[in-house]
């Protein structure tokens, strides 16, 4: 998928919440290695918000498209104020209840912003 646009950005923000919504959350990882190495199919392990956002891209939590991450991960950090996104995901209370709404909010944000 290729990310040019906000409108394109926020659909993929939208996706990467709808994966930990399905997925779950992990706080700590880009993916729950404990999972993984359990055998469950890294597509479905419970995934951080970088996990998410590979999965909305091209179907792993692992790191592939590093352009294409990169543009949608700076769309979310521009959100926040901690260091840099893992650092806002391993903040305590940064649930994830509030993985899905920064997603959420920031896809809503980016389609404002693009309205004529």
């Amino acid at each position: 998928m290729t990310t040019t646009t906000a409108v394109d950005v926020a659909a993929v923000c939208d996706l990467a919440a709808d994966v930990i919504i399905g997925n779950g959350y992990c706080r700590t990882f880009t993916y729950d290695t404990s999972q993984a190495s359990a055998g469950t199919a890294l597509e479905f392990c419970r995934v951080g918000i970088d996990g998410a956002v590979n999965i909305a891209l091209q179907g792993t939590p692992r790191y592939v498209d590093l352009t294409a991450e990169r543009t949608v991960r700076t769309a979310i950090e521009a959100r926040i104020t901690a260091p840099s996104l893992a650092a806002w995901c391993s903040y305590r209370g940064n649930s994830k209840t509030q993985a899905v709404r920064l997603l959420r909010d920031t896809a809503a944000d980016l389609r404002e912003r693009s309205r004529p």
